[in-house]
């Protein structure tokens, strides 16, 4: 399908998270004009605050078929559940799985004009790989944990639950593309990012409210660790702002279409974490030191290749773990620090 380019009509669904708005945000940069479905209101009023400056560029609707119509030329699929302890089944799959089907059908029913559909999948959708050195590719598929949700359902445990349902909403996808291919004028990208970290622009009040990546990494960031554990494994990571330079990558490249990208900068131990802030941020205060004389380690690089990816869509390098992770911290210190309403 053609590359869809500004000032078309996007929809961004979950435009009121912590990677929904920042989708958004650099959509408007790039001179398209979004409409974006939000579950709260009152989160809604904070987006359309915070993008009040675009004018009618930027709207928010209610539901997926308020939000579609003839004037979308692209659709961006966020909203869903980011939850690792879940305990019921349903609570993964509504929003993850069955959520993804109907948009499809919602665009099917009413987007005469889009050409592409875009989802936000997760690397989580990959792993399960019993070599802890395996670097995945567009090829993994979390298959293990599909057949445990598959044959324990909720007792599966969260993680399972999390991975089965990207997996089954990537092949949702796969399959209503192939189903509908003589109905539908759009073809459909799935995009998998690592754990997305980055400043927080989105509406929230407590730490308890943050999402879930963004929890991990202040707490990664303010929790000490004994020495003998700052060279453990901590996490990959991609900063928010290149996965929202990617998204708009993906709807100007036309070759993108159809395709599976990942979007990984790179793996690290809590002490590379450690140092990375305080190189970038030497005067930072709260944050861990950890063991600045362990021994030096690091991981040879990332464990998802997304050379693919950075190639078809031309991306920039992306943001070092220090600048991704002191920006996260001042931008929550930020928001902790104001006054209470």
């Amino acid at each position: 399908m053609p590359a869809v380019l500004p000032p078309g009509n996007v929809l961004v669904t979950g435009v009121s998270g912590f990677s929904g708005i920042w989708i958004a945000h650099a959509l408007l940069a790039n001179g398209y004009h979004v409409r974006g479905t939000v579950r709260n209101p009152k989160k809604g009023a904070h987006v359309a605050e915070a993008f009040k400056n675009h004018g009618d560029r930027f709207k928010t609707p209610n539901a997926f078929d308020n939000a579609i119509d003839e004037s979308i030329t692209a659709v961006v699929h966020v909203a869903g559940v980011a939850e690792l302890n879940a305990t019921n089944s349903s609570d993964i799959f509504g929003p993850n799985t069955d959520g993804v089907v109907n948009l499809l059908n919602s665009t099917l029913r009413r987007g005469k004009n889009v050409k592409r559909v875009m989802y936000m999948s997760s690397a989580q959708a990959m792993l399960g790989n019993d070599d802890i050195f395996h670097v995945y590719t567009e090829d993994d598929w979390a298959e293990k944990d599909l057949a445990l949700a598959q044959e324990k359902g909720s007792e599966a445990g969260g993680q399972a639950l999390y991975r089965a349902s990207k997996v089954l909403a990537e092949r949702a996808i796969i399959d209503f593309v192939e189903n509908h291919k003589n109905e539908i004028g759009w073809d459909a990208v799935r995009i998998l990012p690592a754990w997305i970290f980055g400043p927080v622009i989105h509406d929230w009040k407590t730490i308890d409210d943050l999402n879930l990546s963004s929890k991990v990494m202040y707490q990664q960031l303010t929790t000490p660790r004994d020495d003998d554990k700052v060279n453990e494994y901590a996490s990959e990571y991609i900063d928010v702002r290149d996965v929202a330079d990617a998204f708009v990558a993906a709807l100007k490249v036309e070759e993108a279409g159809g395709e599976r990208l990942l979007l990984d900068a790179g793996a690290y131990t809590y002490q590379n974490l450690y140092d990375a802030v305080h190189k970038v941020a030497p005067d930072l205060e709260g944050v861990v030191r950890g063991n600045p004389d362990a021994p030096p380690f690091a991981f040879p690089g990332a464990f998802v290749d997304s050379s693919k990816t950075i190639s078809l869509l031309q991306l920039k390098p992306f943001r070092s773990l220090g600048e991704t992770a002191v920006d996260t911290y001042r931008s929550i210190q930020a928001k902790l620090r104001e006054p209470a309403a």
